[in-house]
């Protein structure tokens, strides 16, 4: 076996849950900052700090438009609500929070407890705690969020979602009593316009009350799909339809087995054509489509993310999607973390598995940014070559679907916006180890590994040959030098029973791995 060729390196990604020795040529033990997509090994695109310097620290952030076109982006801290948006070219951070007599009302919420939704064109946010009701807001920064409309006084919810023309709010509490499974949903409202009541007494509008008490467990959150409000608790999912009458809404289990780990933990998706929503579990990552779900994470990654996960900062995990990319991104919090430091990236065309580094994100939405963000050369701080626009052109990402991430370094990053992490060279790998080549009693001799790689010329790739004396012991490795656009192949001599290879960046910004051979020569038992 003179040479052994790997072809589409980034078709299967990374494989963790199963014994390493016995995986496919093409797979991949561990990655950081390496995104699988189309068959390719590509170098995460990293991000970039825009709208300035946030007023308080971002705990959540909701994208809204207005009427007239501008783009805002609300954000939330533990007391304060403020808007971002771009005006006359400058960043201005505008103070939104509820005032009594001119005087700021702050509230009282924390990480990961607030929730966003948008009826009919207004953004309503709600704090997610027994204190503060949810809040709505204009669209216009000269006005202040107040409280809902004709939301019942000394009330309060866990999570408020948009569903057709109706609020809906999720475990709710009244007067200080906790109602943990109920379902409360207002009136109909007008376009434009918050609903006219929640009484459900009101026998002239749709509002209405039920509690989802079966099988005892709390809940968590909700989303719609399709025609439905799927209403998720902490071990079962149910759909909430409109179906009139007198009883305006009707209730079904759907999943008895899986529920939502935390609010803002599931995101709508689209999978082989099918509207679904990607959902962490307490135990288990799905896809459903309200009616079948999939364990999409099984034997390639479910185990070793829940024994990555930080016990006491299981709580900030939450999800987003970078649809333009067709990725499902899981923030968490690795061992050791009290923020979600770390992401595992799920391609949902290509079905890939991918981590990278986060940068202590409390949330991340999906939304719209001003066209001014995409910026041009002339007005570009990162360096030509860890730059991903072209001249005069725009970012990578169209600006209609951007990632803003809220950071806990009171920054706002837009992701997909740089080749560079805030301007700084991020530190990218993948790395096979145990690989036998059909077999584990002979021993083998590497002479080189002839990589296809494309980024910068110039740049350097560092590429590594490591050597196991059984498939779980750590690689004692060989390291060289592949530059870019000038080298063809690495050449070395490394004997060993398994052989381990792995790819870093030298001073890349930008890199795709393609392929690569392997030179093998297959030696003695010992």
């Amino acid at each position: 076996m003179p040479f052994v060729s790997v072809p589409n390196c980034g078709s299967v990604g990374v494989i963790r849950d199963l014994s390493q020795h016995e995986l496919p040529i093409n797979a991949w033990t561990d990655s950081s900052n390496i995104r699988f997509l189309d068959g390719y090994c590509y170098q995460f695109y990293g991000y970039g700090q825009v709208y300035g310097t946030p007023a308080v620290t971002p705990l959540h952030t909701s994208p809204a438009i207005s009427p007239t076109g501008t783009r805002y982006w609300l954000y939330a801290s533990d007391k304060k609500i403020y808007a971002a948006y771009i005006n006359a070219g400058a960043a201005v951070h505008t103070n939104l929070t509820r005032q009594t007599a001119g005087v700021d009302v702050d509230y009282s919420a924390q990480p990961n407890e607030w929730t966003s939704t948008n009826l009919g064109g207004v953004p309503i946010l709600n704090p997610g705690n027994k204190i503060d009701p949810p809040q709505q807001w204009s669209l216009d920064p000269a006005n202040r969020c107040t409280a809902l409309s004709n939301w019942p006084a000394n009330t309060y919810c866990k999570s408020m979602r948009a569903y057709k023309v109706f609020l809906v709010a999720l475990g709710v509490t009244k007067a200080g009593q906790e109602y943990p499974y109920m379902v409360k949903w207002s009136t109909a409202a007008d376009p434009g316009a918050v609903p006219a009541t929640w009484d459900p007494s009101n026998a002239a509008e749709l509002a209405g009350e039920y509690d989802l008490a079966t099988g005892g467990d709390r809940i968590v959150d909700g989303l719609p799909l399709g025609d439905a409000l799927m209403i998720y608790k902490e071990n079962s999912i149910w759909r909430m339809s409109f179906i009139g009458g007198q009883d305006v809404m009707g209730f079904q289990k759907v999943f008895g087995e899986s529920g939502a780990l935390n609010r803002n933990c599931v995101v709508d998706i689209e999978v082989d054509g099918q509207p679904s929503h990607f959902v962490v579990t307490a135990n288990d990552v799905i896809v459903h489509n309200g009616s079948s779900h999939v364990q999409v994470l099984d034997k390639q990654a479910r185990r070793a993310l829940f024994q990555d996960l930080d016990t006491a900062a299981v709580g900030r995990t939450f999800v987003f999607k970078n649809p333009f990319l067709n990725e499902v991104f899981i923030c968490y919090a690795s061992i050791g973390n009290s923020v979600p430091n770390k992401a595992l990236v799920w391609n949902y065309k290509d079905k890939t598995v991918s981590y990278r580094t986060m940068p202590n994100v409390n949330h991340a939405a999906c939304g719209s940014v001003d066209n001014t963000l995409n910026g041009t050369w002339d007005a570009d701080g990162e360096p030509w070559d860890s730059d991903l626009t072209k001249w005069n052109g725009p970012d990578f990402t169209p600006n209609a679907s951007r990632v803003m991430m809220a950071s806990n370094d009171t920054k706002f990053y837009l992701l997909d916006s740089s080749a560079s992490y805030d301007g700084v060279l991020p530190s990218s790998y993948v790395e096979r180890v145990g690989l036998s080549f059909g077999t584990d009693v002979n021993r083998k001799l590497v002479r080189s590994i002839r990589p296809r790689i494309t980024g910068n010329d110039g740049d350097t790739v560092i590429v590594q040959v490591g050597t196991q004396q059984t498939p779980y012991s750590p690689p004692t490795y060989t390291s060289m030098t592949y530059t870019i656009g000038s080298t063809l192949s690495c050449d070395c001599m490394v004997e060993g029973r398994y052989i381990a290879i792995r790819f870093e960046n030298g001073t890349a910004f930008n890199w795709r791995l393609d392929s690569f051979d392997i030179d093998v020569q297959e030696r003695g038992r010992y």
